[in-house]
């Protein structure tokens, strides 16, 4: 994968593109100053048709959202597609918030594919508003948890009789105050319990 040019997809394309993706939808309208400041960090690339742009047991720190075309998830560099990612995903969201290695690796299946990357070291640190203000920092851990509960809905849905499914219940709930630090650190807490479900269950399928 390749830093994209303004050739290949020039700013007002690209504008375009982050608008399919809700987290920053919701910055260029609601926080225009805090969506530039997201773009001046985040890195912008572009990947040709065929070609492995994630590798399986990478380091995963980064997380990527997909803004167009579509991509093949394998087990291995050189195996045949376990599923498709379309434009408007997220990647690697449960191995990011986990610190864990990519659990597959991910291939072109489009011409090619457009990818923006954010460095989770700009908000892993809840305490921190020196970057990223605390709304940005709530609308981020929304994003996370929405994308992973979903993961595991349609895990649940598949099979409503595994032996995970009452962990579901355990999940926690908070019901406190909106858009204040509480929030955050339930967010945060959040996140972490329900990628570790995430893992277990798909662990569990891997191993079944």
């Amino acid at each position: 994968m390749r830093r994209i040019t303004r050739e290949e997809c020039p700013p007002e394309t690209l504008h375009r593109l982050l608008n399919g993706v809700t987290f920053f939808k919701e910055l260029i309208h609601n926080d225009p100053s805090q969506f530039e400041l997201l773009m001046s960090v985040s890195r912008f690339g572009i990947a040709d048709q065929g070609e492995i742009i994630l590798h399986k047991d990478e380091a995963a720190n980064i997380l990527y959202f997909l803004l167009r075309g579509e991509l093949d998830v394998l087990a291995d560099d050189n195996l045949v597609s376990l599923n498709i990612i379309n434009a408007g995903e997220m990647l690697g969201v449960m191995a990011m918030v986990l610190d864990q290695k990519r659990s597959a690796s991910l291939r072109v299946r489009s011409r090619n594919a457009i990818l923006a990357g954010i460095s989770y070291e700009h908000f892993q640190d809840i305490n921190d508003f020196n970057v990223f203000s605390l709304e940005t920092k709530l609308s981020f851990f929304r994003m996370l948890n929405s994308n992973v509960r979903w993961n595991v809905e349609k895990n649940r849905i598949a099979n409503p009789n595994h032996p995970l499914v009452p962990r579901l219940r355990t999940i926690p709930i908070f019901t406190g105050p909106r858009n204040t630090e509480a929030e955050l650190e339930a967010l945060h807490k959040q996140a972490h319990v329900l990628c570790e479900l995430l893992s277990d269950w798909n662990a569990s399928l891997v191993n079944a």
